[in-house]
């Protein structure tokens, strides 16, 4: 189950990092201001990426909907500060171009996406399970 719930994740998140860098590199492409093109791309990439996971990586979980959006839009919102921090820097103290900066911020923000949103913006399906099977065993009182 962890497994597949990962190689999902994996699969989400890769369609997100690849449409934001698409997005993104087409809009640098076309003129638009790195940082400008980075936050468009990085909002369609949010909605691509919580549809994806809320859907299809954890499609048992037991947090609702408005829980999961809340939780995943601080994360990704924490994803995206760092974002345009690391490509802020890259641009500006290194020689690195605007969409290699864009590549090296987008693949760090996914990671650490990719790293709160299994530990926590999704945790509702694995502790429910995990805390029924205890009071299944006797070993937690119900509430």
């Amino acid at each position: 189950m962890m497994l597949r719930q990962l190689f999902r994740f994996g699969l989400v998140g890769v369609l997100a990092t690849a449409l934001h860098m698409l997005v993104g590199v087409t809009l640098i492409h076309a003129g638009w201001p790195p940082l400008l093109a980075n936050a468009v791309s990085f909002a369609i990439a949010l909605l691509v990426s919580f549809t994806g996971h809320y859907g299809f990586t954890f499609p048992g979980h037991n947090v609702t909907l408005s829980t999961s959006l809340k939780r995943f839009v601080l994360v990704a919102g924490c994803s995206f500060m760092v974002n345009e921090a690391l490509l802020a820097g890259l641009i500006r103290y290194s020689a690195i171009s605007g969409m290699w900066g864009l590549v090296i911020s987008t693949g760090t923000a996914a990671t650490l996406t990719f790293l709160a949103g299994r530990n926590w913006a999704f945790r509702g399906s694995g502790q429910a399970s995990s805390i029924k099977e205890h009071r299944v065993a006797g070993e937690f009182p119900e509430p």
